[in-house]
């Protein structure tokens, strides 16, 4: 019977640390940079919460595995579940998510990418975006497709470089998918790069991951060190993030950055840090990590709608989509699955979602969580 007890209180022990706290109580408080508060010291209504904790548990909102608040840098409400998951496509079965859980990012790892290029271009903005993209890979000249030295960098980052591309009409399921193409190459950079021009740069937005890669390559070919090198040392150590990872083809040789469009995988107060750092303006701990500058221009909405967004609540900035909410800005970085990273900087608002709603694009419940945290917020 001792035995008994000691083991029930251990499992209550571990239940505690790894699994979110109540909804009136603060998050628990670790060495991991993050300072903590109640929700209602930050502003939240504690039975509004509860409603949003009723929601994810009871799974009226689908397949949810981590949700995470930050309220003016102080994290505010913290809540893992279990759920079936993937691997960078590859389904692992049913995981018990906690805070050390890693999962994937998928296309939010576009918006980590955009933020790796605003640190490697070190303040050299404006002549850098209106530079042809071709410029960056003289390496690979006379393989360049048709039309391509029109497009720059700020083309690339918009994604309306306008290239023979097919990733919006077929599933990722479907090995004609262009992006699942490009983990079939051996050469992810020369695939893009070959393709050609077939409408004029900066009128369309096209979903396009191979353009995100191209990124990769420039970062790669400008500082003379993998993309996911680069990271470690000047965004993911100054954030204390130590535990991540970054996955990519198989047949890319290896000296090839990893999947800059879908590959990162991080723990969710890990991701939520990165959030934090663009509701700071670049900043973490009052360490100016990403120029503010660059802050500013990456989030700016460059493509006022695209398609994946019929109500108009969100465009394109540099990866990022940035939209309006009730009147409010909101900088949104979107991944399949419904990862969701809401960045809301008037209201000093940051919400982390992590799902597992993979090639399920009707569910939306990264937007239902954000719907349920603003109203909850008190005036």
């Amino acid at each position: 019977m001792l035995l008994a007890c000691l083991s029930l209180l251990l499992c209550a022990a571990i239940t505690a640390s790894t699994h979110a706290q109540d909804s009136g109580q603060a998050p628990l408080l670790l060495d991991d940079g993050w300072e903590v508060a109640p929700p209602a010291e930050a502003g939240f209504d504690p039975v509004g919460l509860q409603s949003l904790s009723g929601a994810i548990d009871s799974g009226a909102i689908r397949n949810i595995h981590a949700v995470l608040i930050e309220r003016d840098g102080r994290l505010v409400y913290e809540r893992y579940l279990s759920g079936n998951d993937e691997r960078w496509g590859d389904p692992i079965g049913v995981v018990q998510f906690d805070r050390d859980t890693l999962h994937d990012l998928r296309s939010v790892t576009k918006s980590v990418v955009s933020i790796l290029l605003g640190i490697a271009l070190q303040h050299d903005f404006e002549a850098a975006l209106r530079q042809s993209i071709v410029a960056y890979f003289p390496d690979l000249a006379g393989r360049f497709g048709s039309g391509m030295e029109a497009v720059t960098l700020q083309h690339v980052l918009t994604m309306t470089a306008g290239l023979q591309w097919n990733e919006m009409t077929v599933p990722y399921t479907d090995p004609r998918n262009d992006e699942i193409r490009l983990y079939q190459t051996g050469d992810p950079i020369g695939m893009v790069l070959g393709r050609p021009v077939i409408s004029p740069p900066g009128i369309h937005w096209y979903y396009n991951g191979g353009l995100c890669q191209l990124v990769a390559g420039l970062v790669q070919r400008r500082l003379g060190e993998r993309l996911d090198a680069f990271a470690e040392e000047r965004l993911f150590a100054p954030l204390g993030i130590t535990h991540y990872e970054w996955l990519g083809s198989r047949l890319w040789p290896s000296a090839e950055s990893p999947s800059a469009a879908s590959g990162l995988r991080l723990r969710p107060r890990d991701l939520a840090k990165i959030g934090s750092l663009f509701a700071n303006g670049g900043r973490w701990q009052g360490r100016q990590i990403v120029p503010e500058t660059w802050v500013a221009l990456s989030t700016e909405r460059y493509v006022p709608r695209i398609p994946w967004s019929p109500d108009g609540t969100y465009g394109y900035g540099f990866f990022w989509y940035p939209g309006q909410i009730d009147g409010r800005r909101v900088i949104r970085a979107a991944g399949n699955g419904d990862q969701r990273l809401f960045i809301l900087p008037e209201l000093g608002v940051v919400v982390t979602v992590l799902a597992g709603n993979y090639n399920d694009f009707e569910q939306e419940s990264g937007e239902r969580v954000l719907a349920l945290v603003l109203a909850a917020l008190q005036p």
